[in-house]
């Protein structure tokens, strides 16, 4: 058996369905995201796993145990939110001895695992700091340590990232990864950033509406989105409508078409694409300057198409330039319409 089994989960809301006979399993030492945008039900379905919020039906086992209806504090749950939800008159030692210390632990055993955790965390230097002395990325860790030091059997992760600024962010979830890869420990993370689902995950599982629609590896998901809405959602896919992929690509005409920016080529490439489709005459409408990746949003025929190319490349492209557009066969990916 799994080590978690989620088995036909329903939660509702008053008369709002948030969820319904919700599936899935987790392996020992697997990394979960679950990803989907504002209000699809991941942050719900965490909390009811968590046993934070009841469920109506279904079952939730735990290396085959059922804990369903168990208490949060029974269910082995480390969990980590958004909001750190801190004791500011405390400092970050005592705030990550907080859980051992309600469950009565001997004070050397106390000092032992918060130092085990502070060095995890990579605290060193800030454990007698109190709260409001410590950064945003240093909440975070005392946060993360502290769910971390009671050694629970699951780790959740509630968007923990999304109030830290983008370098910081970028360190802890790194951060993040190392500690859980260490220590094998079980993960379900909550994000809607999709680039955070795709460096962090072992699976994403892809939710919308109270559903999940896909899950899979990350390079799974991003080449191979099962219908528009995650073309859409997991990797800024063109999405081109029926009437054009049937004129320019032979298309059946009941199918839309996604292709992602990476795969298109403005000009026909030096080296060797074979049965490359165009070209197709396009105007350059704006250009943006993404670091090492130039995005141009031109237009084929009243149809906006978004390319993705290196910068030292095409560094020459300008706003309302001529250029002709090349498609490799194997990236246009026929979606129902």
């Amino acid at each position: 058996m799994s080590f978690v089994v989620v088995q036909n989960l329903s939660k509702s809301f008053n008369d709002t369905k948030v969820f319904s006979n919700i599936n899935f399993t987790i392996e020992q030492g697997e990394f979960i995201t679950l990803l989907g945008p504002s209000g699809c039900g991941k942050s719900t379905l965490l909390r009811c796993i968590a046993g934070l919020n009841s469920v109506e039906d279904g079952h939730i086992m735990v290396a085959g145990e059922d804990i369903t209806n168990l208490p949060p504090q029974k269910r082995g749950i480390g969990m980590v939110f958004q909001s750190y939800a801190l004791f500011p008159n405390m400092t970050a030692y005592d705030n990550i001895a907080f859980g051992l210390k309600i469950k009565k632990t001997p004070q050397t055993e106390i000092d032992k695992a918060v130092r085990e955790a502070i060095d995890l965390v990579e605290l060193n230097g800030r454990e007698d700091h109190f709260i409001d002395e410590l950064s945003g990325g240093q909440r975070q860790r005392v946060a993360l340590a502290r769910a971390l030091v009671v050694r629970p059997r699951i780790l959740f992760l509630d968007e923990p990232l999304s109030a830290l600024d983008a370098k910081i962010r970028k360190r802890l979830r790194y951060l993040i990864r190392q500690i859980q890869k260490e220590l094998n420990l079980t993960t379900i993370f909550v994000t809607h950033d999709q680039e955070e689902a795709m460096v962090m995950s072992d699976r994403i599982f892809l939710m919308n509406k109270g559903a999940i629609i896909q899950s899979g590896a990350p390079a799974e998901i991003y080449e191979h989105p099962v219908d528009e809405f995650a073309a859409g959602f997991i990797g800024s896919y063109n999405i081109l409508p029926a009437d054009f992929a049937q004129k320019y690509f032979h298309f059946d005409g009941k199918y839309k078409c996604a292709v992602r920016p990476e795969s298109i080529y403005i000009g026909k490439p030096q080296e060797a694409v074979p049965g490359l489709v165009g070209p197709l005459p396009a105007t350059i409408k704006f250009v943006q300057l993404l670091g090492s990746v130039l995005r141009c949003t031109t237009e084929v025929a009243g149809t906006e198409i978004t390319v993705d190319s290196l910068n030292l490349q095409t560094s020459t492209l300008k706003d309302g330039q001529q250029v002709e557009l090349y498609f490799t066969p194997s990236e246009l990916q026929a979606l129902n319409s």
